[in-house]
């Protein structure tokens, strides 16, 4: 069996790396990437019979906020490996090369956010992450009529930020840093949606190529049990977002409660495997993930 290399790449393979990322995923964000997160040191190529197979990438991504204690996080990426190389393991190496370059960059903590449900059980028996963040998601086809609770404000990245932590400052999260912010405000852009205030309540909106309208972050004040019927309040905030995204169905995620949601991220510390320091007691929240 020929043998998997891993490295780094050199100045030269970025229009490799772009086809990787353009067979896999297609275009959408990436030259918002590779003009804003992409550096060759943060980057890892298996290479099967001496061509690269599959990469992937590690991004600062901000705090993990936890019984008053700060966990800094990097982010595996957009792990991508080539249709005719899949099966091999070449992603398993990638990912494992990455958790290795994140204790050696002294990162606490590591996050992944796969984007299919079988991939949580891969990552898990192969490379330490295990899953940890949840989510709650409801799909909204009839948008009720006149039952917008604000009007519907764009808002900048450090006031989006702002009021981010406001609303978090009493769940397991994590802290996004501006660079993160920034990147996905790019992604939003690219697909015409934007960082918006309803009232005290806020939102991501990614206007999808299926017509889809997905609101990836949606955050009300205090927790969902302060709010008599949470349900009615999502629908409610979002035909204030349909009012300027009108849409054939939207897509609204938003903290799940404890033993509820579905999983969304895993995590590892990769120099304390079995270290949990929150996970009783709370349902850690990811928020968006460039996904």
């Amino acid at each position: 069996m020929s043998d998997v290399l891993t490295r780094k790449p050199n100045d030269a393979e970025i229009p490799v790396l772009r086809g990787i990322w353009e067979n896999v995923f297609g275009t959408i964000g990436e030259d918002s990437f590779f003009l804003h997160y992409y550096a060759p040191d943060l980057c890892v190529i298996a290479e099967y019979n001496n061509a690269p197979a599959a990469v992937g990438y590690l991004i600062p991504f901000g705090d993990i906020l936890c019984q008053s204690k700060e966990y800094p996080c990097a982010m595996i990426y957009s792990v991508a490996t080539l249709p005719e190389y899949r099966g091999m393991g070449l992603g398993t190496a990638v990912v494992c090369n990455l958790i290795d370059l994140a204790r050696e960059l002294a990162y606490p903590a590591v996050i992944l956010c796969p984007n299919n449900d079988k991939l949580f059980e891969y990552y898990s028996s192969r490379t330490g992450l295990y899953d940890w963040f949840y989510v709650s998601e409801q799909v909204i086809n009839e948008v009720p009529a006149d039952t917008a609770i604000a009007s519907l404000t764009e808002i900048s990245v450090n006031e989006y930020r702002t009021r981010r932590e406001r609303l978090l400052e009493e769940t397991v999260h994590i802290r996004h840093d501006l660079r993160a912010l920034e990147y996905q405000a790019m992604l939003c852009n690219e697909l015409g949606g934007g960082f918006f205030k309803i009232g005290d309540t806020i939102a991501v909106v990614e206007c999808q190529p299926s017509g889809e309208v997905w609101i990836k972050e949606l955050l009300t004040p205090g927790s969902r049990n302060a709010v008599s019927d949470p349900d009615l309040y999502i629908a409610n905030a979002v035909a204030s977002i349909s009012s300027s995204f009108p849409a054939r169905l939207y897509v609204v995620r938003f903290p799940s409660q404890i033993g509820t949601g579905r999983r969304f991220g895993m995590v590892t510390f990769p120099d304390n495997p079995h270290f949990d320091p929150c996970l009783k007691g709370s349902a850690p929240w990811f928020g968006m993930a460039f996904d």
